[in-house]
């Protein structure tokens, strides 16, 4: 994401002049289009450029009126007949009862040149408050080094005032303050020291940069401001102006700031010399079916002594903890967290970014501040579809049959092709999860037929989806002769990610039947003798050779026509003659 600024060089030493282009930001609580088009510049430019800005269209309303605009403004949102009052965040009725249930606090004290004027009752600067808790504060400025300074966020207070009421003295300062934009000079300043009775400063300065960056803007303070803004939220008393601090925190350290910004924000272990970084965040993959991703923690780095703020914008799939404008670190070096997720629904391939933009209007020099590039979370994720064993490519072939049929005994090891594939389904390969053989299985009849039927074909792991696995099986035919047969069973599964479940069981079923190397050798010992008389005499008119008292394949049977006769003793007598076999 190219950065909202465009940077204009200066000397090192000096605030950078900085042109805002005016980031987008679409929701109930901004500022209408091009309201701070003519922000430009830092120091007492932006200054008096701000003052002109909250003064245009400016509608002074009386002291009076915000006994009435003040239950609009800060409305209780849990109770719309109270208010909320402001440093111990009680909620009480809102009808104006003469200042008895609650009263109207100058934050900048009336008695610090605030007395006349529409500062006097400028809704912004205006808070309703306990009156006790209101003569407590008195004139108090605020800060925490002794009792004659005041903490805006009272003990028990379920609202963080800190940075809240340092937005409004950056406001007053503005708004009501030199017209040139001097930071020292004229009415409504802020310092560190030197306030008075009638002095017309407030303070404490460093109090209040702190606070300001320690204690970000919320949408509750978002809110109020646009109630002191709009028309359409407070009809009959809305002011038409706004406090640009809460719109724009960035603009308090380009006027009030102590020297250029020198931070850096980044990802990962460094940033470049330009102030970029990136770090890659890879979900997955997994298989359909597995428990949803979690979150990956991802830190965001601030190296450098100056506060800075920054924005956080979030594209594609990618989630995070936080985002939106208006972020902030504090002092020194400091460290956040990002909880990093992607949002998905189902197989795919999904992406995202998370971009940090130091807002910063300020810089040190390259890679700081204003000059501080963006920094990049990228998120990815996959999602797998289910492996798909086949014998076959292109469709599903769960069983297969090799048959090598009659070969004769001793004419060597009979060989065969056999392919195990994974298929893609439904999705690309790329989103199809791997096959794993896990075990094959073999079941011979005879039982030693898995001495004379083999296969080259043996477990293996992630089989790529689209390809296949290439093997053989072998038949032997220096076995003894008869029908041989094993039936082999392949277990497959999902490669070995989450998700993965077992897939259909694969089956070859291979078979051969070997005939005797002469007829009439029915014990093959390659001789036709009185033994395989005995052997073809016991099976001699023997008319059906599937008894399971035969030897397998009913040697005797010469001439394959399931029955042992006369035809098959003619052919036994004609070797019976020759005795050895060729």
């Amino acid at each position: 994401m190219m950065s909202r600024r465009c940077v204009v060089a200066a000397a090192p030493a000096a605030l950078v002049l900085t042109l805002i282009a005016g980031m987008a930001r679409a929701d109930a609580y901004d500022p209408p289009a091009g309201y701070y088009s003519a922000a430009t510049g830092t120091g007492a430019t932006l200054k008096a450029n701000l003052r002109n800005i909250l003064t245009s269209g400016f509608i002074s309303r009386s002291y009076g009126d915000a006994r009435f605009a003040l239950p609009v403004i800060d409305r209780d949102p849990n109770n719309a007949n109270n208010v909320i009052l402001v440093y111990n965040a009680q909620s009480v009725p809102s009808t104006w009862d003469a200042g008895v249930t609650w009263n109207r606090e100058h934050t900048w004290p009336d008695s610090y040149g605030n007395s006349s004027g529409p500062n006097y009752s400028d809704l912004h600067m205006l808070r309703p408050c306990n009156p006790s808790v209101n003569s407590s504060r008195g004139n108090e400025p605020y800060g925490l080094d002794n009792t004659s300074q005041w903490d805006p966020t009272m003990a028990g207070s379920t609202i963080q005032y800190r940075g809240e009421m340092a937005r409004t003295m950056f406001y007053a300062a503005t708004r009501y303050g030199d017209a040139s934009g001097s930071t020292t000079l004229g009415s409504f300043t802020l310092v560190d020291s030197g306030w008075a009775v009638g002095s017309s400063r407030m303070g404490k300065l460093s109090y209040l940069l702190a606070w300001h960056f320690e204690n970000p803007v919320d949408d509750r303070e978002r809110l109020r401001n646009q109630r002191v803004y709009s028309q359409a939220l407070n009809p009959t008393y809305y002011q038409n102006n706004r406090n640009a601090f809460v719109d724009n925190p960035e603009y308090v350290w380009a006027i009030w700031g102590t020297q250029p910004n020198n931070s850096t924000l980044y990802v990962g272990g460094s940033a470049a010399g330009d102030g970029s970084s990136s770090q890659n965040v890879v979900f997955g993959p997994v298989i359909t079916g597995a428990p949803a991703f979690t979150t990956q923690n991802v830190t965001l780095n601030k190296s450098g002594f100056t506060p800075t703020t920054y924005d956080v914008t979030v594209s594609g799939a990618a989630t995070a903890s936080f985002s939106g404008p208006r972020k902030a670190f504090a002092y020194n070096p400091q460290m956040r967290t990002i909880a990093v997720g992607v949002t998905t629904a189902g197989i795919g391939s999904y992406g995202g970014t998370i971009t940090v933009d130091n807002t910063d209007l300020t810089t040190q020099g390259p890679g700081f501040g204003a000059a501080d590039a963006n920094d990049t979370i990228n998120v990815t994720a996959t999602i797998l579809d289910h492996a798909s064993p086949s014998f076959a490519a292109g469709s599903a072939v769960l069983s297969q049959t090799i048959d090598f049929g009659t070969v004769s005994r001793n004419t060597g090891v009979h060989t065969l092709p056999v392919s195990l594939h994974n298929r893609a389904v439904s999705f690309a390969p790329s989103l199809t999860a791997g096959l794993d053989f896990d075990s094959l299985g073999a079941v011979g009849t005879p039982a030693n037929s898995t001495s004379v039927i083999s296969t080259t074909l043996a477990p293996s792991v992630n089989l790529v989806a689209g390809s296949s696995l290439p093997g053989q099986v072998a038949f032997d035919s220096t076995q003894a002769a008869g029908v041989y047969q094993v039936v082999y069973t392949i277990a497959t599964s999902d490669q070995n990610l989450p998700g993965a479940i077992a897939r259909p069981s694969l089956t070859l079923t291979v078979l051969g039947t070997i005939l005797a190397s002469c007829p009439g050798d029915l014990n093959n010992d390659l001789v036709v003798d009185d033994t395989d008389f005995v052997i073809f005499a016991e099976a001699y008119n023997l008319f059906d050779c599937s008894d399971a008292a035969m030897p397998v394949g009913c040697p005797s049977d010469l001439n394959s026509d399931l029955v042992v006769d006369d035809t098959d003793f003619v052919l036994f007598a004609a070797a019976y003659e020759a005795l050895l076999c060729p």
